[in-house]
């Protein structure tokens, strides 16, 4: 295995207050701690928490203003008339999947004839592939979507037009300087892109093309048909849930808390998660890796079965099939990561790359994911192959990883992403002068940036002051998730009353603390080593506990209260 990266031992993070003076800005009237969380994410006045707490209320954008719509909706409304094959190409993520799913439910509702493509993980790899083209173009399709992917497809798109197959590109992912030659490329991150929000997912831009054609075949698009897989995309791809997502996302939680299809339904039952208790957690970490795991470990299009299935029974068997595959996928993990950590060097590098044969292409990401998390830089993990390396990377908000990936494509086979996650596939013999090439790209990048992990906290407060009220107003911060965070608190002194490791692999930590009269149960993830102490000082959350009404602490940081550890200022 190949390694360059930091120690082992994971850095304390920093504490550091995400606007000092919010205090002095909260709205009047509101309970004070919520009006201080709501005023550190710049939310300072009735009407701008009236459109929080309420994002039904928020204006609708117009899809139009998204470069390339009109002439996606032509083409396809000139491929339903006709009659004409329309292949539905989806990446095997969930927001592929959903995207997938979305288009096909949406234009074959239009009378349209679709065939739904789905690429093999291990045999094609991410993204548009030439082979694919070749197959559908065989198979009799004229048109072809791509969701999710397509962006950076410029040779395969001219292939395809080549064929005499058009192509449509519904995708969200960083646009490169090269757009393919397709008949439209919609995609909200586009520079020349009017459209005030560029973090739709790509099942959002999916819902937002069709909303444009059913107005344009002169009917209503069923939105409450649709919610539900828009919000399960958006939330698993992390897309920020702000602005028209979180809109999105609040409406398809409503939709599902009041029933689901046979599918999302089943795979509700076999994780245990009520659907009446619905939140965007459930969808992130319940149902969303479940659906994943399939392309992790075998074909993305078992989830694809499970939303397109119309009947309980059949939604039961392939739900119990994708739980298997889940605990699979758990188990793989934590082998994978424990190989990566166990070849850990000292060299304090400002990028981790690591990659073996041994660790499965399907569970890269989530290895790269656990060490961009731990150590807080970059990380890559491939899996190496006999000839070629897939690799996944995450990385943190200082670190553009699909720029520097992408200022290295002359050695790449393929490559795509965002910001902050991306893939590629790479020549083995060009694997040591990538890493050495990325390396130095983070040397420069990172120069002078402290790689210490940093917990943004809204405000400090003693646990003992919380009140009813309170509870209730940091509650309804949901959805909470990516640039959404649930308000975090910093509350310092309190009484450790008992913890002790649980997990499968006893890698969490749960606990209970006092400070006053009230007793709080918590946890806190991956944290079983955190230092204890009788008096400790906690940064948390609060949440539901998964499957029930009860509030708990989901504590993100510990330290003990002798400590003293500062909180900076921004």
């Amino acid at each position: 295995m190949n390694v360059t990266t930091p120690s082992t031992q994971r850095p304390a993070s920093r504490w550091r207050l995400r606007d000092p003076g919010a205090h002095l800005k909260g709205i009047a009237g509101f309970p004070a701690i919520v009006a201080t969380v709501l005023a550190a994410r710049g939310i300072t006045t009735r009407a701008q928490a009236e459109i929080f707490y309420k994002p039904h209320l928020m204006p609708d954008s117009d899809p139009l203003q998204l470069p390339g719509m009109r002439e996606a909706v032509a083409r396809t409304r000139e491929a339903i008339g006709t009659q004409e094959t329309i292949a539905l190409f989806g990446d095997f993520d969930v927001d592929g999947v959903t995207s997938v799913a979305v288009l096909h439910q949406g234009l074959q509702a239009l009378g349209a004839r679709t065939v739904n493509y789905i690429p093999d993980r291990f045999t094609e790899g991410y993204g548009l592939n030439k082979g694919a083209v070749s197959k559908l173009r065989q198979a009799g399709a004229g048109l072809m979507i791509t969701a999710d992917c397509g962006i950076s497809s410029v040779e395969e798109v001219a292939l395809a037009n080549e064929l005499g197959l058009d192509v449509i590109i519904l995708d969200h992912h960083t646009v490169p300087a090269e757009l393919p030659p397709a008949l439209a490329a919609v995609n909200p991150k586009r520079l020349d892109s009017p459209y005030p929000f560029t973090e739709l997912a790509a099942v959002g831009v999916a819902f937002r093309f069709l909303q444009v054609l059913y107005e344009d075949v002169g009917r209503s698009l069923p939105e409450d048909d649709y919610l539900d897989l828009v919000a399960l995309g958006t939330v698993v791809d992390v897309a920020p849930l702000t602005s028209e997502n979180r809109r999105i996302v609040a409406e398809g939680l409503e939709r599902m808390r009041a029933g689901l299809r046979p599918g999302l339904e089943a795979l509700a039952r076999v994780s245990g998660a009520p659907p009446e208790l619905f939140t965007a957690e459930t969808l992130g970490f319940a149902i969303g890796p479940r659906m994943n795991a399939a392309g992790r470990i075998e074909h993305a299009n078992i989830a694809l079965e499970l939303l397109l299935a119309r009947d309980p029974i059949s939604a039961r068997g392939i739900a119990e099939r994708l739980d298997h595959l889940n605990r699979l996928r758990q188990q793989q993990t934590e082998e994978a990561c424990a190989l990566a950590e166990a070849s850990l060097g000292a060299a304090d590098e400002p990028l981790i790359m690591v990659g073996s044969d041994q660790i499965h292409a399907g569970i890269v990401g989530l290895v790269a994911s656990r060490l961009a998390d731990r150590y807080h830089r970059p990380a890559i993990v491939y899996e190496r192959g006999p000839e070629t390396s897939r690799a996944s990377a995450r990385s943190i908000p200082a670190f553009d990883i699909v720029a520097a990936i992408r200022k290295e494509q002359s050695l790449l086979v393929r490559h795509g992403g965002h910001r902050a996650a991306a893939g590629f596939t790479v020549a083995n013999e060009n694997l040591d002068l990538l890493r050495d090439r990325l390396l130095g790209t983070a040397a420069e990048m990172l120069d002078g940036h402290n790689l210490q992990p940093v917990v943004a906290i809204d405000a400090e407060a003693p646990l003992s002051t919380l009140t009813g009220l309170d509870v209730k107003g940091l509650m309804r911060f949901e959805p909470c998730g990516q640039e959404n965070r649930r308000p975090v608190l910093l509350s310092r002194g309190v009484q450790l009353v008992n913890a002790r490791p649980v997990g499968s692999d006893q890698s969490h930590l749960k606990l209970a603390v006092r400070d006053g009269p009230a007793t709080w149960p918590g946890i806190a993830f991956r944290q079983a080593n955190a230092p204890l102490a009788d008096r400790i000082d906690i940064v948390y959350s609060l949440s539901r506990d998964r499957g029930s009404e009860r509030i708990e602490l989901e504590v993100l940081d510990i330290a003990p209260a002798a400590e003293r550890r500062p909180l900076e200022l921004e």
